[in-house]
């Protein structure tokens, strides 16, 4: 549907005209589109108001961040499609194979997809629009190797380019690959804003030793700070997006089962800020939230954080039917609980169909079976402890 509204939108027929010279001259599409040039110019205004409403972190002030966008959209609209284009088909595909066998590429089909969006915008921005980048947009500092050669060659020999334009545009190529971990011949190292990346992630490993008593991040959990380390290279990059869309109120709901998790995240998010440029808008921080909370659920163990619920569900029916019941409580989504078989020091909740004076710890009394308000109830008491614990 979306890729239906897309082709049949003026709006996007005109953005793809304006950014990236799909359709001909301006008089050109003006005539094929059979509308007059201030309906044009009309239409252009107002899509620049929605996209800095939509988009509040990107200010499209500059050629790199003018590409990262249109790069986006594209993407969005023409990403389950082949990008829009006819002429530039053949070029675009024998670019796209030369970068991936040059750069010894790996990616997956849909990373290939948004590579070949980003390689379909440069090539269209200098041959349609002539933007070339100059040394104001370059994003790494001196490259070397034959790759990078080969790069700045190919460019020069298929898009007419001279040595100086061909070396900032393969940089910028270059940078692409390093910020989303594309290469094993890309190094981080060339990025300009590598110390800033590296700060960033050492206060942040710095708040996880600290409120986690872990002693080293860096020997303990390597691939949680190359994975860190990684995503605050991409959000501190004009390439930064999120694609994610979540409302706060479904963060809101994911992460409340999560509270040690959901607080580092927070702290994570308060460092970025701190970071001027580029701009995080609160939406985005929103996401980015969510995307550090999946990174530590993910990376670092469970008994590191240590915000797990242990609960325990022994019915008088018998094993059989106790069993049952922990496989329906396994089966609580986002609920951050660990099912044990039998009562111990861990335990956090009990559940029985009868009240345990012995029992110290809180107990759930249910019917057999429990009913839709039963397992509504134990959500909620599931979150309060989730509080609770934390504090």
């Amino acid at each position: 549907m979306t890729l239906i509204l897309a082709y049949n939108s003026l709006n996007i027929q005109i953005l793809l005209n304006d950014g990236l010279g799909i359709g001909g001259s301006r008089d050109t599409f003006l005539k094929k589109a059979g509308i007059s040039q201030s309906t044009y110019y009309r239409c252009k205004k107002k899509m620049f108001r929605d996209l800095q409403e939509e988009f509040p972190d990107q200010k499209m002030t500059n050629e790199i961040e003018n590409r990262a966008l249109l790069q986006h959209i594209t993407f969005f609209f023409f990403g389950s499609d082949q990008f829009p284009m006819v002429n530039l088909s053949k070029q675009l595909h024998n670019t796209l194979n030369f970068l991936i066998f040059n750069w010894q590429l790996d990616p997956t089909y849909t990373e290939k997809k948004e590579l070949a969006h980003f390689v379909a915008v440069q090539l269209l921005r200098i041959k349609n629009k002539q933007r070339i980048l100059t040394e104001e947009d370059d994003l790494l500092t001196h490259p070397f190797g034959k790759h990078f050669e080969r790069t700045q060659e190919y460019l020069m020999r298929n898009l007419g380019l001279t040595e100086k334009q061909a070396y900032h545009e393969a940089l910028f190529f270059n940078a692409y690959i390093i910020i989303y971990d594309g290469s094993p011949l890309s190094k981080q190292s060339l990025l300009k804003r590598k110390k800033e990346i590296d700060r960033l992630t050492n206060q942040q490993l710095t708040i996880i030793e600290n409120n986690l008593n872990v002693h080293d991040c860096r020997r303990e959990f390597p691939n949680f700070v190359k994975e860190l380390t990684k995503l605050n290279t991409q959000t501190l990059s004009p390439f930064f997006f999120i694609n994610s869309y979540l409302d706060h109120q479904t963060t809101f709901e994911v992460m409340r089962s999560y509270p040690m998790t959901e607080n580092l995240a927070h702290k994570f998010i308060n460092l970025r800020k701190q970071i001027k440029l580029p701009f995080l808008s609160e939406y985005s921080a929103l996401q980015l939230l969510y995307q550090y909370s999946i990174l530590i659920v993910t990376d670092l163990p469970a008994d590191v954080i240590d915000d797990q619920l242990h609960i325990v569900a022994d019915f008088s029916l018998g094993r059989i039917y106790s069993q049952f019941i922990q496989q329906q409580l396994s089966r609580l989504v986002n609920a951050n609980i660990v099912i044990d078989p039998k009562i111990n020091r861990q335990t956090d909740l009990f559940i029985s169909d009868k009240f345990n004076a012995g029992i110290k710890v809180k107990q759930i009394t249910w019917n057999c079976p429990p009913t839709k308000q039963d397992w509504q109830k134990l959500r909620s008491t599931i979150v309060d402890m989730h509080t609770k614990k934390i504090n």
